[in-house]
């Protein structure tokens, strides 16, 4: 065979397989639609951690026309609800993101959503002509995916810096006990929670509770000594940049402790890190 048609057969066979290869991927240069895509429309579901529905929830998603042109779409879901809906022209879409605004013990929280499927970002831009789905969940607790598990940011849980407000020895075991009061900010009922911290603290991980589910709880903490376990004095404040003036509270053997969401630019909230100060018993 000439060695011109062994390199038209050569060069046919590998535009097969990279067209093959686009197919079986399913990506945004014509992969086909994820299942419940509408052409046109960015959909999906919304549910708690239990499965019910959602309320006062905002979806945004940011992308490009095919003329070039930037969109961008913020639409509100009051419900409750158990899916959204949202018409796109036809473009090139960014991951869309998804957050809830409650009132919970009189303190508004907007805090972000899950995505269903555990991941964080799409790996390239996806097409509004075959339709986008993205399912959303609320967590108020579990990590992060490809967040760093040592930092409160890791967790969709709050997270609390933990610290001693006098000296309580070289060596010491501190157990830590958060008991709910209520129920969490998602209405379930949560449970006891419990801290083991040793001293001296040889990391600053060392100093955080991480993970706990967002609610209001009764905080209470013992000095493991032998036998005789020795009930510590706590203080639960949370720093207010705009208060810094403030005095804290003065220790008590049970203290109150709630997570605050601050606005820490124009619509932008981020979940603040209570302290938690231990001191000897009285």
């Amino acid at each position: 065979m000439p060695r011109r048609a062994i390199r038209s057969i050569a060069l046919v066979a590998v535009a097969l397989a990279l067209t093959a290869c686009d197919r079986k991927g399913g990506s945004s240069s014509g992969g086909p639609p994820p299942p419940g895509a509408v052409p046109g429309h960015l959909r999906g579901r919304l549910a708690d951690a239990q499965g019910k529905p959602l309320s006062n929830v905002t979806v945004s998603i940011f992308g490009f026309s095919d003329g070039g042109e930037p969109v961008t779409r913020d639409v509100q879901v009051t419900g409750p609800a158990t899916s959204y809906d949202i018409e796109l022209p036809p473009g090139k879409y960014n991951t869309p993101i998804a957050r809830i605004d409650v009132l919970y013990n009189d303190r508004r929280y907007v805090l972000p959503l899950a995505a269903a499927d555990g991941t964080i970002e799409w790996a390239e831009q996806q097409s509004a002509r075959v339709g986008m789905v993205r399912d959303f969940v609320w967590r108020i607790s579990g990590p992060v995916p490809n967040a760093d598990p040592a930092a409160p940011t890791g967790y969709w849980g709050g997270a609390v810096q933990f610290d001693k407000g006098q000296d309580l020895g070289d060596t010491a075991k501190i157990e830590i006990t958060l008991k709910p009061d209520g129920p969490l900010i998602d209405g379930s009922a949560g449970r006891e929670l419990t801290f083991e911290r040793k001293i001296p603290w040889k990391r600053q991980e060392d100093h955080l509770l991480l993970d706990i589910p967002i609610g209001r709880y009764t905080v209470a903490a013992r000095l493991l000594f032998g036998t005789n376990p020795k009930a510590l004095r706590l203080v639960a404040y949370t720093l207010d940049p705009k208060h810094l003036d403030l005095e804290p509270p003065k220790p008590a053997t049970t203290v109150k402790l709630e997570f605050e969401c601050g606005e820490v630019k124009p619509g932008e909230f981020k979940l603040m890190v209570p302290n938690l100060i231990a001191f000897p018993p009285a």
